[in-house]
Parts: structure tokens; C-alpha cells; sequence
């Protein structure tokens, strides 16, 4: 497959290097690898951006003159690899150069090629490669709610045996999408506001729009965000409550044999002349006092109520 492509028609049309070269084409998209940026650019500002593509975990643009450089970082998970992805972008007018080692620009690449979407500028196919990961984003975010829901419903009904893998795994996900939210943001408004050395008017405006896009997404996480706060509140609540419980439980069980091993106790000490030792009736008297003990114990417990347990899940229910 061809590494170099020129807008005819508004689509993407593959030519050879060798053919682009030497007609200069007026709109031209190349891809290449991030290790063949030392040779394809001699500007050391550009340089530096491209250097920091192995340990950049945010996305970012920077402009340089009449073009703009940035690293886009896709969240994991976003892709069919469980680790995040990047790629490079260098911007200008009438130019767009693809730095990718990941395998995720092709595949947009080849929709645009294919003519499903038209295509104006280099920008408009810069825009189409930033658009591609949100395209599931919505879907993500609802079945993350639903996770959500789901989990919610079952500490309602006092379970607290909840799927935890996923709930982590979810969250793991809100954290992802945080910052990748964040850094596209920032991008887009950079190109959409700051971009006027490189960009139209139009182009501008398609960037625009995706961050007003963005910002929607964002909006949405937050409030999923807030949502995950409340239940993960709630398990813990129900955790507290279960502990306590058995604390309690533990609490009386140990309160109810105090006086009875107070009883056993003194009993067990080998002196001659003690109350009932030397009576044919002391061993049923002393059982009878440990069993009135105890019944008085449970009597005086029930009545103050603290054999009354999980009061919270019937008051939730």
C-alpha cells in the first residue's frame, strides 16, 4: 500500500512517492514511522516534539511557524490493543505528514480513500483521524452506566457480592477517557483558535465543532464520574454495614459467656470449702444460675435492641 496520497475530488487518492515528488501536488498526505523523522526534517523544534512520542501520555500540539506538531495519545482500550496508542501529526496548509507505528491511521485512511467520507484539506483528514476514536465513545460511556446501574441495584436490594473486575475495570476506563479528554481538548482549541497561520476559516470551524463534540463527551463523564463516586460509596457502606454487623455479633456473643466463664472459672479453683461442691444438688443449681444468666443477657439485649441487625439495608429498602 501506497504511503502518499493527494485530494482529488474531494477523496483520497494514493500516488507514488517518486510521481509526488516531482509534481508537488497542492494538497499531499504522507505517512512514515516516528524513526523517520530525523531524516524527513531538519528543524530541531519539530525534532524535539516527536522525541518525546515514546513517553507522551497526554495529547498535545505544538506550533512551529507555519505548521503544527502534536502526539496523539488514544486511550486503552480504544483500539483493539489493551495498551494505549499514539500517533504523530505535522500540519500545514497544504500538507499533512502521518507519524504512526501502531497501525491507526491506515485504516481511516482507506475509509477516506474509499470515498465514504469527503475529503477538502489535509485538515479535514487530520479532523477525520481525530474523530475516528470517539466514534464508540457514546456506546462506552452508556455501558459503563449501565455497569453502573446494575451494581446499584444489587447494594439496594443489600447483595454485596458485586462483580468488582468490572467495576474496576470501568473505572480504569473513566481515568483513560479523562485524559485523553482533556489533551484532545486542548488541541482542538489550539487548532480552532491558534491555527489561523495554517488553517482556513473552514478548517477552523471543523475543528471547532469536534471540540464542541468533545466537550459533550466530557460532560457526560463527569456525571458518570460522579455517578461511579455515589456507588462506590454505597459498596462501601454496605461493607461497613456487614462488618459491623459481625462486630456486633461478636460483641454480644462475648458479652453473653463473660459471667458464665466468670462462673466456670471460679468453680475450677480446688479449694475444699466452697459453696456446692460437697451437695448431691450444687452441679444442677450452678447450671441453672449460668442458664438464667444467659437468658437474662438475651432478654436484656433484645429489649434495648441490640439484636436487631442490618438496620441500614431494611431502611434503603
Amino acid at each position: 500500500m501506497a504511503h502518499v496520497w493527494t485530494i482529488e475530488a474531494e477523496r483520497l487518492v494514493a500516488v507514488d512517492r517518486a510521481d509526488a515528488e516531482a509534481d508537488e501536488p497542492s494538497s499531499r498526505i504522507e505517512l512514515m514511522g516516528f524513526d523517520d523523522v530525523e531524516q524527513a526534517f531538519a528543524e530541531r523544534s519539530i525534532r524535539e516534539v516527536f522525541a518525546q512520542a515514546e513517553h507522551v501520555a497526554v495529547p498535545f500540539v505544538e506550533q512551529a511557524g507555519e505548521c503544527a506538531a502534536g502526539i496523539v495519545v488514544l486511550p486503552a482500550g480504544a483500539t483493539n490493543v489493551s495498551a494505549a496508542v499514539r500517533f504523530g501529526f505535522l500540519l500545514q496548509a497544504h500538507a499533512l505528514v502521518l507519524f504512526d507505528d501502531c497501525g491507526v491511521c491506515e485504516p481511516v485512511i482507506a475509509r477516506l480513500a474509499g470515498g465514504e467520507v469527503p475529503v477538502e484539506s489535509p485538515a479535514a483528514v487530520l479532523c477525520a483521524l481525530l474523530r475516528a476514536p470517539l466514534r464508540d465513545h457514546p456506546a462506552l460511556l452508556s455501558r459503563v452506566r449501565d455497569d453502573f446501574e446494575q451494581i446499584e441495584e444489587r447494594l439496594l436490594e443489600g447483595k454485596t457480592r458485586i462483580d468488582r473486575s468490572r467495576m474496576i475495570s470501568d473505572a480504569r476506563h473513566m481515568r483513560g477517557l479523562d485524559v485523553f479528554y482533556q489533551g484532545i481538548s486542548d488541541m482542538l482549541d489550539t487548532l480552532a483558535d491558534g491555527g489561523a497561520t495554517v488553517l482556513d476559516a473552514d478548517d477552523r470551524a471543523r475543528f471547532a465543532a469536534l471540540a464542541r463534540q468533545v466537550d459533550r463527551l466530557v460532560t457526560r463523564l463527569e456525571s458518570l464520574q460522579e455517578f461511579s463516586l455515589q456507588v462506590h460509596g454505597m459498596y462501601q457502606e454496605e461493607i461497613d454495614l456487614r462488618q459491623n454487623s459481625i462486630m456486633q455479633w461478636l460483641t454480644v456473643v462475648a458479652t453473653i459467656a463473660m459471667p458464665l466463664t466468670f462462673i466456670t472459672s471460679w468453680y475450677g479453683m480446688n479449694f475444699r470449702n466452697m459453696a456446692l461442691i460437697n451437695v448431691t444438688w450444687g452441679y444442677p443449681v450452678a447450671a441453672a444460675l449460668c442458664l438464667l444468666v444467659a437468658l437474662g443477657e438475651i432478654a436484656v439485649f433484645h429489649r434495648r435492641g441490640w439484636l436487631k441487625f442490618r438496620d441500614g439495608r431494611r431502611r434503603r429498602r
